[in-house]
């Protein structure tokens, strides 16, 4: 893939690294001179020194020809307008950063590929570690008001019932099941069995009560 990254920081400079490992072809842009000029010494990548949300800019990273953009510089409103100058450009595949988690839904809005909050991401990984018992949270969505949680079904009383006999709340649906080396996609007719590996996409307030369930 043809992959910009705008920012180059300790994340864009981080991913860039995975990515060329990976046998991408990478263009970073970074406004600041000091900071692209040590990008373009460390790195295998061209670096474009500049503002990302201006067009010629944009234009000279090769946004015309890209496969995919990733934003990540530390103002929602600069990382805002780059995608939607991107979606302007049609470029396939849009990911950015989201620094205030208030703001998701405006990255939302723009149906861009994936807009991901480092504060979510972090909050969800310190919760899996202080309350692994609950199952492990993937990623939170909807800004915080929901997530995707992993859990083993332990529940002995539930193997060999459907899941729409076993009174899960409102704001729980399992989605997938992990079972003997395969992937169940899961309909409120599948039969649970012990031991399960459980997806669930479920409301932040309802994970106490959906593992009191399944546990």
């Amino acid at each position: 893939m043809y992959v910009i990254i705008v920012g180059g920081g300790t994340i864009g400079k981080t991913l860039a690294t995975h990515l060329i490992g990976s046998g991408h072809e990478i263009v970073i842009i970074e406004e600041d001179p000091d900071a692209a000029k040590k990008l373009a010494e460390s790195l295998d990548v061209i670096v474009v020194q500049g503002d990302g949300s201006a067009t010629d800019i944009l234009k000279d990273a090769g946004v015309d020809k890209a496969d995919a953009l990733v934003v990540l510089t530390p103002d929602d409103s600069i990382n805002l307008t780059i995608c939607q100058m991107a979606k302007k450009f049609n470029v396939p595949k849009i990911v950015a950063r989201v620094n205030d988690p208030s703001k998701k839904d405006l990255y939302i809005d723009l149906e861009i590929t994936a807009a991901i909050s480092l504060v979510s991401a972090v909050v969800s990984h310190f919760k899996n570690t202080l309350s692994s018992e609950q199952g492990r949270s993937m990623v939170s969505i909807a800004g915080g008001n929901a997530e995707v949680l992993e859990l083993k079904l332990t529940n002995e009383n539930l193997d060999g019932k459907k899941i729409k006999d076993i009174g899960l709340p409102n704001g729980a649906v399992i989605a997938a099941i992990y079972r003997n080396g395969e992937v169940i996609i899961a309909s409120s007719d599948t039969i649970l069995r012990k031991d399960d590996v459980l997806t669930l996409v479920i409301k932040t307030d309802m994970v106490q009560d959906a593992t009191a369930i399944l546990k």
